[in-house]
Parts: C-alpha cells; structure tokens; sequence
C-alpha cells in the first residue's frame, strides 16, 4: 500500500505546482501612475522622486485554463445544481492538447530613487511559475472505457509535459534617459531556487487486443525534481526527515536579465520594445530523479509491457469475497507500476523569456491608448497575446486602465484596473478578465494583481502638467 502513496504523493505534487499561465498581461502594465508599470516596462519614466513598499505593494496571480470546465464535468438538474458526473462530456470538450498555466509573484520589499537623469530600482519578492500541457486520453478512457480503443493501431495515450519552479529573485536596475526622445531600462535579478519539477516524460498506452479484449499496458515516466532537503532517498524510495530550514531558501542560485527601450517620435506617439526573465537556475542540492516503467515481478510481465488476460473463476471468486486475498492481489499488481527514487546530478532550468512591443497614442496627458503584441517561451511551446488598452487619469488621483487581450483558446479577455492616490499612498486593483471574476471556474484565464505602495511626486507636486507629457522629462 506504500507505494500507491508513492504515486500519489509524486501525482500530487506535479498538479499542486499546475493546478491553479506563466505569462502575465495585467493592465497595471499600462497604468501610468502605478510604479509597478515597470515590471513590464523598465525603461519607462515615473513620475516619482522615489517609490517604496513593503510585503503588500504588489501581489499578483495569473492563470490560464484552456481545457478543464466546471459545468463540462456534471450534468445540472433544473434549478442549476450539479447532479451527476459526467465524464464522456469533459471528454468532448477538451482537445488533443491542453494547457494548464500559472505564474504567481509577490514583492516583499521595493525601492526606487530618482538619480539624475534615470532611476534606481531594487525588488525583492517570490514568484511560483508553472506550465502544463496534457492531452485528452485519461479522460476518454475515463468517459468511454477501452472498448472505444481496440486494435494495436488504436491505444488509450496518456501524456503529461509539467515544468514548475518556486524561487526568490533580488532585481537591481536603472532607467537612464539618454535623450528627450529615447530611454533605456534594465534589471539585473538574482534568483535562489526553492523547488522545481520538471518532466522528461510522463506517457503511457494501453493496447485493447481486438479478438480477446486482452489488455497490454506500456508506461514511460522520467521526472527530474529538486527539493528541500528535508527529502533524500533511500533503498529506491523517497523518504522526509526533519524540520524545514531557512537556508533551504538560498540553495539553488541562478541569474536573469530584463532589457527595455522606449522610443518617443513626437509628442503624441511612442514605442517600447522588452525582454524579461532572460536567464536560468541551477539546480544543485538534494536534486532527485523519478522514474517509472513496467517492472517484471510475474506473470504480467512480457517484454517491458504489462498483459492482463483476465481472470480464472477461481481468482474472481477470492478478490470478490476474501479482503486478504484481495489486498494481496492489488498489492501484487502496484509492483508492476512502482516509482524509483535515486540521485541526480545537477541541471539547469531557463526561465520563462518574454518579448513584447507596444506602440502608445497619447491623447493628451491624461489618456493613452495602447497596442501590444506579446510572447512567452515556455517548455511547453511559445504563447503569444494581443493586447488593446486604454489609459486614463482623472481628478489628478485616480487612475483607470481598461484592456482587451487575446491569447490562443481565450478571446473574451476584458480587463480593468482602478487605483487611487490617498495623499502617498497608491492603492490599486485590477484583472484582466473581469468577466473571469463572476465565474471563475468556466474561465479560461484569469488575472488579479493588488496592492498598496507609498509615491513621493517629483519635486513635491501632486499633478502632472502638460510640459511633462509623454515622458515626465525636466
């Protein structure tokens, strides 16, 4: 029974990490008083002699869900309440493949100071980053069962793709205006490894023989994963001992670039041009391989495949009517699918790069409209998005962003951004998908980004004149 836990717990931790998109278009991008628009945009011009917060300045969570629906899991009774699965249904509606994506970040600490011509930046904070492609397979098994998969050319194929990585990352950088018309951005980011999980394969096929409805199962599992060291292996098997240490947080270094430029042609129109996270993360400590295929421990075994041919009367008999020999039985067969544990050599992971372009229209100093094209490379293939967004301010203190992205199997992406200036204190919310927001488990990406930080106004003013549009030059 011990393995079955095994399996279980290693199932477990590959969704834990994806259950909940790596590439994030949140309107705070676009927010021109929001200090935060330079996580997007480093080159960009802040109206700011200084800018500071701490732990709560901005929390941000992103995600995107192209296949799994709540209402394609039941069927509803008459007043809307679920009333039965229906797994043939969430069969159907998903599509060969699928994608599971998430990106949280949570800055613990932020400081900018204007020197100069240009701006000191200096962030610290946690991000957790996960990507899954899975294709349709278990859930037709599940919906149909392998009698609408008969024949050798006709298998039941079941794969998963998961790259997860938490880390810490310590970005310094500067924005620096060359001239009236152009300014340069960029961060430096040190990061530290918590935990990652990344998979090298995660297949498997069942084979329904069409005159006997014999059954042939091939599995081909690869996994390589660093975790605390609180985990090590031991006889093959994955094992914990003690307690969780704080120097477990700075185990695993790595390094990361951000690089922007933006372009001012006249006094109306702009562009900017980006790459974030350009880097990696060597993994280093307590890193651990997983891998599993058909063991040959009996007489299921054939040539790296396990065949079930059925049962004698007899052995029916005794699984249905003797829990010994039940249990016996089913521990028997979790031997053909254990999970090895062993030692890994250290690996590098890349992190998820990110271009974009925008071109920006300034209606005047209170309203910019905006078009951006955006693209991230994940392991599991390169995800793009267009985005149109408006931008104003209003009453010299608050702030509104409206936006509308599309992203490959998610068009109806509306998103709006408020925030409010309180004296020094910019308080501000937003989504990109505010009709996500009402239902949020049919949505197919979803967005929120809060918080609180502390603005000090350059030179003291609580407005922004016309002679300092587009760029907030002296």
């Amino acid at each position: 029974m011990k393995n079955s836990y095994r399996y279980v717990a290693v199932l477990a931790l590959l969704f834990a990490f994806v259950s909940v998109r790596a590439q994030q278009v949140s309107p705070v991008d676009f927010m021109r008083l929001n200090p935060y628009q330079m996580k997007a945009n480093p080159a960009t011009d802040l109206p700011y002699e200084s800018v500071m917060s701490l732990v709560i300045g901005n929390i941000g969570f992103d995600v995107q869900n192209t296949g799994l629906r709540y209402n394609n899991l039941f069927d509803f009774d008459a007043q809307g309440r679920p009333a039965t699965y229906n797994l043939r249904k969430l069969a159907n509606s998903l599509k060969e493949k699928n994608f599971l994506d998430l990106n949280v970040n949570v800055d613990l600490f932020t400081l900018y100071r204007r020197l100069n011509k240009g701006m000191l930046t200096i962030n610290y904070g946690v991000k957790a980053q996960a990507d899954a492609k899975y294709n349709d397979g278990l859930f037709k098994l599940l919906g149909y069962g392998n009698g609408a998969f008969v024949g050798e050319s006709n298998p039941v194929k079941v794969n998963l793709d998961v790259n997860a990585q938490v880390y810490q990352e310590l970005a310094v950088g500067y924005q620096l205006n060359v001239t009236q018309q152009l300014s340069v951005g960029g961060r430096a980011k040190l990061l530290f490894g918590t935990g990652n999980v990344i998979t090298d394969a995660f297949d498997a096929k069942l084979f329904t023989d069409a005159d006997s409805y014999a059954l042939r199962m091939e599995e081909n599992i690869a996994i390589r994963t660093s975790l605390p060291n609180v985990f090590y292996v031991k006889d093959g098997k994955l094992m914990k001992d003690g307690p969780f240490s704080v120097g477990e947080l700075f185990r695993n270094p790595g390094f990361g670039i951000d690089l922007a430029a933006e372009y001012r042609f006249d006094e109306r129109f702009s562009a900017v041009a980006a790459v974030h996270d350009l880097g990696f993360i060597h993994w280093g400590k307590n890193d651990i391989s997983i891998k599993g295929e058909v063991n040959d421990v009996g007489q299921f075994y054939d040539n790296g495949s396990f065949i079930f041919n059925g049962l004698e009367w007899e052995q029916l008999q005794l699984i249905t009517s003797d829990e010994a020999y039940r249990t016996q039985f089913l521990d028997t067969l979790k031997q053909y699918f254990q999970l090895e544990f062993s030692p890994l050599e250290k690996y590098n992971t890349a992190l998820n790069t990110n271009l974009l372009l925008r071109g920006n229209f300034d209606l005047d100093v209170h309203n910019r409209f905006s078009v951006q094209a955006q693209g991230c490379f994940l392991r599991s293939g390169f995800r793009p998005a267009l985005t149109l967004a408006y931008c104003g301010s209003f009453w010299d203190n608050f702030n509104v962003c409206a936006t509308y992205t599309m992203m490959p199997g998610s068009y109806a992406n509306f998103g709006l951004g408020l925030s409010a200036m309180i004296e020094t204190c910019n308080i501000y919310l937003t989504t990109n998908n505010i009709i996500g927001c009402f239902n949020p488990l049919n949505s197919k990406g979803f967005n929120a980004q809060v918080g609180i930080v502390f603005n000090l106004f350059r030179e003291g003013r609580r407005t922004i004149d016309e002679s300092e549009m587009p760029a907030y030059l002296e």
